[in-house]
């Protein structure tokens, strides 16, 4: 019997719990700034929560030194976690990679 994977990520992720500034503009073409919370990360992508609701392929900056992330991502999807707060998967995108620093 084959055991079935539901977790279907190429990459492991990993808690953080870091500052992120995410970028974007709305669908009026307004620039918006958030501060958002890293809850994981892994090489291709990231986990934000944040206070905002973003709609699915977004394009986003985000800036987030303590990771050493500067750079581009889409939003994969948006769910809602409390009344003022969401949980927002991103795909980095241009080439961006994470890697973990070494100690």
């Amino acid at each position: 019997m084959m055991e079935t994977r539901h977790d279907l990520r190429r990459h492991d992720r990993r808690p953080c719990d870091h500052n992120v500034t995410v970028m974007w503009r709305d669908p009026g073409g307004a620039e918006k700034f958030a501060q958002a919370k890293a809850l994981d990360i892994c090489e291709s992508g990231l986990r934000l929560q944040m206070p905002e609701a973003l709609v699915k392929q977004t394009y986003l900056g985000l800036s987030a030194i303590k990771l050493g992330l500067m750079g581009h991502a889409s939003v994969r999807h948006c769910t809602r976690i409390r009344a003022s707060k969401f949980t927002i998967g991103v795909e980095f995108t241009a080439g961006l990679r994470w890697k973990p620093m070494e100690n």
